[in-house]
């Protein structure tokens, strides 16, 4: 949901280049992570998560113009950095199909994947004080709340024209308009556009809360392990490490 919509050639250089080296520091530990036994585990749990935020992805909210990312699924399932990691081949992958543009993964697996590096250790914390599917709820509104906030951040750092965003068709690979007023669409300021995304975005979070909350504790009843394993996993590092 709070994926930037945008086609190559519309965000400056500096901060294509700055989206991609900042993610591929961010991810190299979740490379390093996935080796030896560890791999065997997390490969095909990081592959099915990117499937199932793929499939999610097509399934539209009625009449909203947004779709779910459930990122904060794939944090609680797979931990920050293999949740990061799924991110960015879901990133990658919508890429290619031209969902947005490739020069725009970077900032994108750094929005999106914000939502499961904070959704999982807000979940961790709050699960601990409520139930798990509030927990994720919970997490999940604050995550993306974080997320939009960012996405907004970024579209003022980076002088995009807010109107891209809004009026872009993601399945357009050319945009020759890029640094111009849309024709025949009014110009939006930065606080429109953050006022525009903001109720959009609303019952977007709250769908995408149900979601996780919904997944979350049915996994709870098949499969509890998939929820608090990474925890236990982290627990053991740690005391490998003492």
């Amino acid at each position: 949901m709070s994926h930037l919509h945008l086609p190559d050639g519309v965000i400056p250089p500096l901060w294509i280049i700055l989206g991609f080296v900042v993610t591929a520091i961010l991810l190299a530990p979740a490379v390093w992570e996935l080796r030896g036994e560890e791999a065997r585990v997390q490969v095909p749990r990081v592959g099915i998560t990117s499937a199932f935020m793929l499939l999610a992805m097509g399934v539209p909210l009625g009449l909203l113009p947004l779709h779910l990312n459930l990122a904060v699924l794939a944090g609680i399932l797979l931990g920050p950095r293999a949740g990061l990691l799924a991110v960015f081949i879901v990133n990658l992958i919508l890429a290619l199909m031209g969902h947005g543009g490739i020069t725009v993964v970077g900032l994108n697996t750094l929005v999106v994947g914000s939502e499961a590096v904070l959704g999982y250790y807000l979940f961790s914390v709050f699960k601990r004080k409520i139930r798990a599917g509030a927990a994720a709820a919970a997490a999940t509104v604050v995550a993306l709340v974080f997320s939009l906030s960012l996405m907004i951040g970024l579209v003022g750092l980076t002088q995009v024209d807010p109107a891209t965003l809004v009026y872009h068709d993601s399945h357009e690979t050319e945009h020759p308009a890029a640094g111009h007023q849309h024709e025949g669409f009014p110009a939006l300021s930065l606080s429109q556009f953050a006022q525009i995304v903001f109720s959009l975005g609303s019952a977007g979070i709250a769908a995408e809360a149900a979601v996780t909350s919904l997944v979350v504790g049915y996994l709870l009843k098949v499969r509890p392990g998939l929820i608090f394993e990474q925890k236990s996993a982290d627990s053991q590092v740690e005391d490998g490490k003492s």
